[in-house]
């Protein structure tokens, strides 16, 4: 045990006259690339990151919150179009524990027209269905209506009164704007054609932009005109369920089914973003091949200085071999020398990322067609970066060492 400590303290001293005693420039210039790869790493991974946490975190706050039970098959197996008596499914919905709210909605296929002039030379129009809410209900399942960027949100009493999502009126930053009305404004009239022959003309009451655009391409009326366009009463497309998250929604899914809602179609949330799945596995993909990169970058930097360092002290080495110093003491030393350089780059690194990175980034979030994004880490995957990058020096430190250590004596003074 004695000896082992002496190993490790002739190591220690070796280290610290490497980097006392060694090239000022070449220490600052390795550290700076070790936290620049640092940085890489996190920077690009935390974007990443907040993207895919982004879509989720929209997908149930703007667009089906975390469940939604659709119409089944009756007792023939055919679909059923509607959900039936639907006040008192949603009752038995709210008395589960860990669910918080309840929305139903009616969904009719319309062509939406807009003729700004009056005039008819102008006339816009798009192919889209109008989905109905209950205000009330609707304001504890999503945050449509915090996100209104003209107009006023619909009330209960609302008959004449409709709301569009941005990529449906145009303007406000719409993504799909030659899809769109191209410039409906709050206080524009709209003629609506629904699919069972009914028309009705509407005045826009708002125009709703939540930056996700699967939730921005939405029409809404109120429960009670649906009602009347269709003459039913009592009954959903959908609905939309909101839960406390204590428990994932497959558990919630599992209740609703003891419940007694065995004929209902019951889906969550992701099973609605099937378009985007692929762009959050796309950017998996990405992160994980950017770790690589940042980490053979850091590995080869720190491999590079340490062969350099080695051969330049060939002969040196050979000496203290000659006296008696032993292989791994040497190794040892340089495998110090490494990890000091990849420690310093990574305490940098994190001291940047913190104060200077996301305060920025939280200040100004990267605009991305799935809305603003900021600069998050995730502790797991800082802790990967962090423990990737310090055995990949570790290795970078040791393989250039044990190549000059374990030469010959002579050959190594003589050169």
């Amino acid at each position: 045990m004695r000896e082992i400590w002496n190993d490790i303290t002739s190591a220690l001293f070796l280290f610290y006259k490497y980097v006392t005693r060694g090239s000022k420039g070449t220490l600052i210039l390795t550290i700076i690339v070790a936290t620049l790869a640092f940085l890489e790493i996190n920077i690009i991974s935390g974007i990443l990151s907040s993207a895919i946490d982004q879509v989720y975190l929209q997908t149930k706050a703007s667009y089906v919150s975390n469940i939604v039970i659709q119409p089944g098959k009756d007792q023939w197996g055919n679909n059923e179009q509607y959900i039936k008596q639907v006040s008192q499914v949603k009752r038995r919905i709210e008395s589960i524990p860990g669910i918080i709210a309840a929305s139903s909605r009616y969904s009719c296929g319309a062509v939406i027209e807009y003729d700004p002039d009056k005039t008819g030379r102008e006339t816009r129009s798009v192919s889209w269905p109008v989905e109905s809410i209950n205000p009330d209900e609707e304001r504890r399942v999503s945050d449509i209506h915090i996100h209104l960027v003209a107009g006023e949100y619909l009330a209960n009493a609302d008959r004449d009164r409709i709301i569009l999502g941005r990529e449906i009126s145009g303007g406000y930053g719409a993504n799909l704007e030659l899809q769109s009305l191209k410039g409906a404004r709050v206080g524009d009239e709209i003629k609506v054609y629904y699919v069972n022959g009914i028309v009705r003309k509407y005045i826009i009451k708002g125009i709703y932009s939540t930056g996700f655009p699967l939730a921005d391409m939405s029409i809404f009326v109120t429960e009670n005109e649906m009602e009347s366009v269709l003459n039913i009463h009592d009954r959903a497309s959908k609905i939309l369920i909101k839960t406390d998250e204590s428990y994932p929604e497959e558990y919630y899914i599992s209740m609703l089914r003891q419940a007694g809602l065995n004929t209902q179609d019951i889906n969550p949330w992701i099973s609605f973003i099937g378009i985007v799945i692929g762009l959050t596995q796309t950017f998996g993909i990405i992160k994980n091949i950017l770790l690589l990169i940042g980490l053979m970058v850091s590995g080869v930097t720190i491999f590079i200085v340490i062969f350099i360092a080695t051969t330049a002290r060939k002969k040196q080495i050979g000496i203290m071999k000659a006296v008696g110093m032993k292989d791994e003491i040497v190794i040892l030393s340089y495998v110090m020398l490494a990890f000091f350089y990849a420690l310093l780059g990574i305490c940098l690194g994190i001291i940047l990322l913190e104060l200077v990175f996301k305060p920025y980034f939280a200040a100004n979030p990267l605009i991305f067609p799935i809305g603003k994004v900021p600069l998050t880490t995730n502790p797991a995957e800082l802790i990967l970066s962090i423990v990737s990058m310090l055995i990949v020096s570790l290795i970078a430190g040791f393989i250039p060492s044990w190549r000059i250590a374990r030469q010959n004596i002579i050959k190594a003074i003589w050169g």
